[in-house]
């Protein structure tokens, strides 16, 4: 009797998580992704992506003139 398609993807998961080489999946299929890394203002505790500088810049602008850039993200910009 052949196997269903279903069948055969759940067995090939069972041997892949027996492996321990299964790819993490969200319920849908889609892979699940990385979380990206964050850097936290040093001023209000805010957490933003460490990638985009445009935007760490920019909220470094809404600080006083005594909070630049380099003072609420020391270890992304350097002085």
């Amino acid at each position: 009797m052949p196997i269903s398609k279903k069948d055969r993807v759940a067995r090939e998961h069972k041997k892949a998580d027996a492996a321990g080489t299964r790819a993490p999946v969200k319920a849908n299929g889609l892979p699940v992704k990385a979380p990206k890394e964050k850097s936290l203002c040093a001023f209000c505790r805010k957490e933003m992506v460490r990638d985009n500088k445009i935007q760490m810049e920019a909220h470094a602008d809404t600080h006083s003139d005594a909070w630049p850039k380099e003072k609420c993200f020391p270890n992304d910009f350097t002085a």
